[in-house]
């Protein structure tokens, strides 16, 4: 390996040539992913102008708040009231497993 170092470091031309291939590389690769980013966002703005084009004649449709409120009664007893529960690890198959030192 430090043979072929030495090699291309010893001649100035294959130095010059491999530095412009590994900058050909690199702009192909820039120019893939600008070429990416380029369409991404034509794409965007023709969904966003589609959306605001269409939104006069499909108009999303009003909120029932009734329903909301509805749906809020009926599932209230199954809510937690405290959402930072923590549940007990009851997977005790170990043996001679105590819940504390003092126990044995």
């Amino acid at each position: 390996m430090e043979v072929i170092l030495e090699r291309i470091l010893n001649h100035p031309l294959l130095s010059f040539a491999l530095a412009l291939l590994c900058i050909l590389l690199l702009f192909a690769v820039l120019k893939g992913l600008i070429k990416l980013i380029i369409i991404v966002l034509v794409l965007g703005a023709l969904y966003f102008g589609y959306i605001s084009f269409l939104q006069d004649d499909f108009p999303l449709p009003e909120v029932d708040e009734d329903l909301i409120e509805q749906w809020d009664e009926w599932t209230e007893p199954f809510r937690s009231l405290d959402l930072n529960d923590t549940f007990s690890d009851l997977n005790k198959t170990i043996k001679g497993f105590t819940e504390s030192p003092s126990e044995e």
